[in-house]
């Protein structure tokens, strides 16, 4: 483990608005951790080390049920941070991390967290932001899975991740993030593509027409 460096911690945007004494206390507590590719950051039921914070890579939290089927919740990018609930609770892990690229964390052990946030409100006031946002997340997630179509649910993921007209995802893992099986997902891809509003290859969509495409995420 290597530490963090300042300007790591100062583009973050739960930093953002810290003064330099907090943003000084809290570098100095930081630890620099480094993933694989496929690699478990942490496993859900386990006690939680602390908050994570990506600088690089990409995340996926999921939740696994007793069958085996995995529901993602969301995938983490760069300068977002994960894992704050059971920091706060005093519970287990409410879900599994796992880095779906070269990831590096900086990680804040919970105790250090809790001993700041006593010392700087501001990082407290922070810290409540960064959880609303997630909880709105989260409540978004839930209303897709209860009131939309499999085909609403595909398309709205797909202009969520779409980055210059392309969405790098698997057929597999646009299924999880939707709460369906594959080939359900593959069927609706298909009549997308028939409709020309996108284009298919192997572990990406190609969005083509990104306005009917949002008309069809509100159908």
């Amino acid at each position: 483990m290597s530490p963090a460096t300042y300007d790591e911690l100062r583009v973050m945007p739960l930093f953002a608005s810290l003064d330099d004494p907090t943003l000084a206390a809290t570098y100095h507590r930081m630890q620099r951790l480094s993933f694989r590719p496929g690699q478990h950051i942490i496993f859900e039921g386990d006690q939680p080390p602390g908050l994570f914070l990506v600088v690089r890579g990409r995340v996926r939290l999921s939740c696994i049920a007793s069958d085996g089927r995995e529901q993602v919740l969301a995938m983490i990018g760069p300068g977002e941070n994960f894992n704050p609930v059971p920091i706060f609770d005093g519970r287990p892990n409410p879900a599994t991390a796992r880095a779906m690229s070269p990831v590096v964390c900086l990680m804040l052990p919970r105790d250090d967290l809790l001993a700041l946030m006593r010392q700087h409100p501001d990082l407290a006031l922070a810290m409540l932001s960064e959880m609303a946002g997630q909880l709105r997340e989260l409540v978004s997630l839930v209303e897709d899975l209860a009131f939309r179509s499999v085909r609403a649910r595909v398309v709205r993921r797909l202009l969520a991740e779409a980055a210059e007209g392309a969405a790098e995802l698997t057929h597999q893992e646009l299924a999880e993030h939707v709460g369906t099986v594959r080939e359900i997902v593959g069927r609706a891809l298909r009549q997308l593509a028939e409709e020309g509003l996108v284009q298919l290859k192997r572990g990406r969509v190609i969005v083509l027409d990104p306005e009917r495409l949002r008309e069809a995420a509100d159908a």
